[in-house]
Parts: C-alpha cells; sequence; structure tokens
C-alpha cells in the first residue's frame, strides 16, 4: 500500500470525524454504480484529451493504471456517512482502497449502532 495515498484517506477522515461529521451509516449503504462508472470513464477521456495526440503511448499507459491498478474511492467513505457524489470521489489504488474500507473500518463499525459518531486515530506505527 503506497503510504502516501493511505496518509492521504486517513487525514481526510480524521478531518472529517474532528468536525463530527462522521457517524455510522445504515447497511447496506445506498449508492449508485454509475456514479463511480461515470467518473472512470470521464478521466480516461480526460486522459486522452490532455495526452492521446502528442503521447498516445503515456496515455495508454495511464488509462492502464486507472482500469487495472485503481478505483475511484469514496473520500468520505459511504459507510461513514459520506455522499455518493463525484465531487467525494478520487482514484486511489485497489489494495488500499479495499484494505482501509473493508479490513480497517468496516470491522471495527460492524456492531454500533446506525448514527454513532465516528473518531478517526491515526496511528503510523514506527
Amino acid at each position: 500500500m503506497p503510504k502516501n495515498y493511505f496518509e492521504r484517506k486517513a487525514k481526510k477522515l480524521k478531518e472529517l470525524g474532528d468536525q463530527g461529521l462522521l457517524y455510522k451509516a445504515q447497511n447496506p449503504v445506498s449508492r449508485d454504480p454509475n456514479i463511480t462508472k461515470q467518473y472512470r470513464q470521464d478521466m480516461i477521456k480526460r486522459i486522452w484529451k490532455q495526452y492521446g495526440k502528442g503521447n498516445p503511448v503515456f496515455a495508454k499507459k495511464l488509462i492502464k493504471r486507472i482500469t487495472s491498478d485503481m478505483q475511484p474511492d469514496h473520500v468520505w467513505e459511504l459507510q461513514l456517512g459520506g455522499p455518493d457524489t463525484v465531487k467525494n470521489l478520487k482514484f486511489l489504488d485497489t489494495f488500499t482502497n479495499w484494505h482501509i474500507g473493508v479490513k480497517q473500518i468496516r470491522p471495527q463499525i460492524r456492531d454500533l449502532p446506525t448514527g454513532t459518531k465516528i473518531k478517526i486515530k491515526i496511528d503510523m506505527g514506527g
């Protein structure tokens, strides 16, 4: 997991928690898969527009990266009350996205009542 990706996500969640905005959302969380699909398609179009003619090899490399190695990530996790909107999306490597959401946050909030306020504590270890 790239450390800078983790730090960016963790710091944003901590900031939201410090503002009192994080809470355990009703599960299952409502989401529209077309929002993330459109976000990815828009990024591909932007890459082609910026690099397609001048450097198609680089454009293909970037597109491969966002279609194979990365996912549109809800920066403010949906399970923590985040909005399912394009403004809440940012590409994140697949492992980090999965690890933070599924392996770190979900198990810690699983048994909490819906609506419970959440605070994020960051321990970067060594």
